[in-house]
């Protein structure tokens, strides 16, 4: 790959930090340029097709309609609860529980963000927990920032376990072939019994790095969003913060050990809210005084505005409890998945090529937030004027949201069909990932979790950054004489760290809490947790010895 190539192939990459992170520019602003550079990156230097980057774009907006629905849902359930005082019910709840911001913290991202996770994926924890902490008094950045980085962990089994018994299949199979074929056969009879195999070693890592993320989620709470600016204060519930990090990690493990990768997230999570819920109602491993002491003003106000209760717990959750439910039914019940994928929409042959897209109209969670708000309406018997109110609000917060992830989604697809082209090139991320693997070899435990991130923070998917690269470090582990199952747990859990900093998930949470154009803000708080979450994987791997 010569200079201009490697130059053109981190464009997206380049672009994205330049005027998102560094110039600070919000989404709407810096995605469109990225965009823009992207594609005469692919036109000049890849020499991709004209034609084929226009059906990109398509595809690319085509493709952005699932996470605005889910983005928008999540504002209409958040604006729901708030015009109906439903959401004075939930504050009052889990004030109850525990009126100290960083248990409120883990319980809501970390243990019922996981449960989200493992039932739906795809950005869905963050859309709904980061609205929940606003609520109850936590300023939206904060909001954001630790929800996306508690978004980490549970990702290995998000969606019932796609991104490893789908996205590394698709990743280690080409032209029909799986080039784990040895690994299987030695493992067991199908691909998910190797699967559970390299979800063990992602486990087994995690069981430090997962279990540490509650106590660097409240760390930084503290020391970025509480008024003395201490991390001290974050790190001053370490045994809690370490007890509920096992009490997911280790169901998590045993699920996975037992049943394979399909459900340790849902039911870890279940087993560990069931363990730290009551535990800290009675307070324990916390201080005696709660920490709610926030250096801006948003979290004072809101809990000031704290009116009269008028709906029982159970009321007020009730649209929660549904969505939960229905996600978790339309994942495991197979006449329901069925009956709902029968009403998805495709665009196949996009402008003459061979991409094409689809909408999953009433599978994707969108559909069920909008009937959990319809029920609202009901549930809480709202008056026209909050009803409109409270459409009204979600749509017009849309709009920046409606043109990063306009540009980001088309971006994202030009740079992976990049691989169509006049030049003889490979994809500017495999070739990208290739370039990597021909120089650094010799560390690669500590660049496979780069790479996964890397395919993340682009696609927005830890199962799409294990669809593009589970073949590469299969390939790298095969020439450096490392233990394939290793490699690809390291691509995994460097997958799950890019959520957390990946542009489509952080204009999500951006969105929800009202905070549209402070993304760079959000990206700089999450991306040095991410990054150093994999290197602390790749130096676990590396004492251990598997790599």
């Amino acid at each position: 790959m010569t200079f201009i190539q490697l130059l053109a192939s981190l464009t997206p990459v380049i672009s994205v930090m330049l005027f998102l992170v560094l110039l600070k520019m919000p989404a709407s602003r810096a995605m469109p340029i990225s965009m823009i550079l992207t594609a005469l990156a692919a036109v000049f230097v890849w020499q991709m097709d004209t034609t084929f980057l226009a059906a990109s774009v398509v595809e690319g907006l085509l493709a952005a309609i699932t996470p605005l629905t889910i983005i928008f849902g999540a504002v209409f359930l958040l604006n729901t609860l708030k015009y109906s005082g439903a959401m004075d019910t939930i504050r009052a709840g889990f004030t109850n529980i525990s009126a100290d911001a960083r248990v409120q913290v883990i319980i809501i991202c970390w243990l019922f963000g996981a449960f989200i996770e493992g039932s739906a994926g795809f950005g869905t924890p963050a859309a709904i927990g980061a609205p929940l902490l606003v609520l109850l008094g936590i300023p939206p950045v904060a909001a954001a920032v630790v929800a996306l980085i508690a978004d980490s962990a549970s990702v290995s089994f998000g969606a019932i376990g796609l991104p490893v018994l789908f996205g590394m299949e698709q990743g280690l199979t080409s032209g029909g072939v799986n080039m784990a074929a040895a690994q299987i056969a030695e493992h067991g009879t199908s691909f998910a019994d190797y699967a559970q195999f390299i979800a063990m070693h992602m486990t087994t890592i995690d069981m430090i790095t997962g279990t540490l993320i509650p106590l660097v989620m409240v760390s930084i709470l503290t020391g970025f969003f509480g008024r003395k600016k201490s991390f001290a204060e974050g790190l001053a519930i370490w045994k809690f913060a370490i007890f509920a990090g096992l009490a997911f990690t280790i169901p998590a493990f045993t699920i996975n050990f037992l049943a394979g990768p399909e459900f340790p997230s849902v039911i870890g999570a279940l087993i560990g809210m069931g363990i730290v819920i009551p535990l800290a109602k009675k307070g324990f491993l916390l201080p005696a005084t709660p920490w709610n002491d926030f250096a801006e003003n948003e979290g004072k106000q809101e809990k000031a505005a704290t009116g009269e209760v008028k709906f029982s717990q159970l009321a007020a959750w009730t649209p929660y409890l549904i969505m939960a439910g229905l996600l978790v039914l339309s994942r495991v019940v197979a006449p329901f998945k069925a009956w709902l994928l029968s009403f998805n929409l495709k665009w196949t042959g996009l402008l003459g090529t061979s991409l094409g897209s689809g909408f999953k109209t009433l599978y994707a969670p969108g559909a069920f937030f909008v009937a959990v708000c319809i029920l609202g309406f009901f549930l809480f018997k709202m008056n026209s004027k909050a009803i409109k109110d409270s459409v009204g609000v979600s749509l017009k917060s849309m709009i920046p949201t409606l043109i990063s992830l306009g540009a980001s989604v088309p971006m994202v697809k030009i740079f992976l069909n990049s691989g169509t082209n006049s030049a003889g090139l490979d994809s500017m991320p495999v070739a990208l990932a290739d370039a990597l693997a021909s120089s650094m070899g010799a560390v690669w435990a500590w660049v496979a979790p780069i790479v996964g991130i890397f395919g993340a923070f682009l696609s927005g998917s830890a199962t799409f950054s294990n669809m593009m690269f589970s073949g590469l470090q299969f390939s790298v582990a095969e020439n450096i004489g490392a233990n394939p199952a290793v490699i690809l747990a390291l691509q995994g859990i460097g997958a799950n760290a890019g959520n957390m900093m990946c542009v489509m998930n952080v204009v999500a949470a951006a969105t929800v809490v009202g905070m549209a154009g402070r993304e760079s803000e959000i990206i700089r708080k999450t991306m040095p947790v991410a990054l150093s979450y994999a290197l602390i994987a790749g130096t676990i791997a590396t004492i251990w010895g598997g790599y």
